[in-house]
């Protein structure tokens, strides 16, 4: 839920934390787990990570970025455009590098999620479908596709283009039945 309240002041270190709490709401243990163990993980070839403990170094630019993967799950949820929003305010952000001020001034502030079944659900389709291929390159670019289809959605304006997508994105996460009965129960309990 979005709070316009007036300006607040967080730190470097608070903004990271708040992030990483938001993305443990939405479940990005369950996500991350697979695609660390298939090789696929993002952080890969990343100077930070150090090899059996993790990121080192961690920043706004890295917390504030999604994958494909959870891009989906923060769609389809209705929350994608909140936490862009929120990032939007961050300054400094570049690619695996951050340059944002010791403290920032936050003006919409953002709930923590509880959405972790849906990662979860997720998750064990991205299991099966890699079982099913037996090979990790059709997670890789199952997560490009969806990173690809859901960037479409804030960029173009036009309802034909913007409609096609939506079906192409349907059509990709069809087998991805643990997640859709996820997802429907999720929204029967609003």
């Amino acid at each position: 839920m979005d709070t316009y309240e007036k300006e607040r002041l967080m730190t470097r270190e608070e903004l990271i934390h708040f992030g990483h709490q938001y993305l443990k709401g939405v479940g990005i243990s369950s996500i991350c787990n697979v695609c660390i163990e298939i090789g696929g993980s993002c952080c890969n070839y990343c100077d930070e990570l150090e090899e059996g403990k993790g990121c080192k170094n961690r920043n706004t630019s890295c917390t504030a970025w999604l994958c494909g993967f959870l891009k989906l799950i923060l769609y389809k949820a209705g929350l994608l455009d909140e936490w862009e929003q929120f990032w939007e305010q961050i300054p400094g952000q570049a690619y695996r590098m951050d340059y944002t001020p010791a403290i920032v001034s936050i003006q919409k502030e953002i709930e923590i999620p509880s959405i972790q079944s849906l990662s979860e659900a997720f998750a064990k389709d991205l299991i099966g479908l890699n079982a099913k291929h037996k090979s990790s390159d059709n997670i890789i670019e199952l997560n490009d596709k969806l990173d690809r289809y859901i960037t479409r959605f804030s960029i173009y304006k036009d309802e034909e283009i913007l409609k096609k997508a939506k079906n192409e994105l349907e059509e990709l996460i069809s087998c991805f039945n643990s997640y859709q009965f996820a997802l429907q129960s999720s929204r029967n309990e609003k």
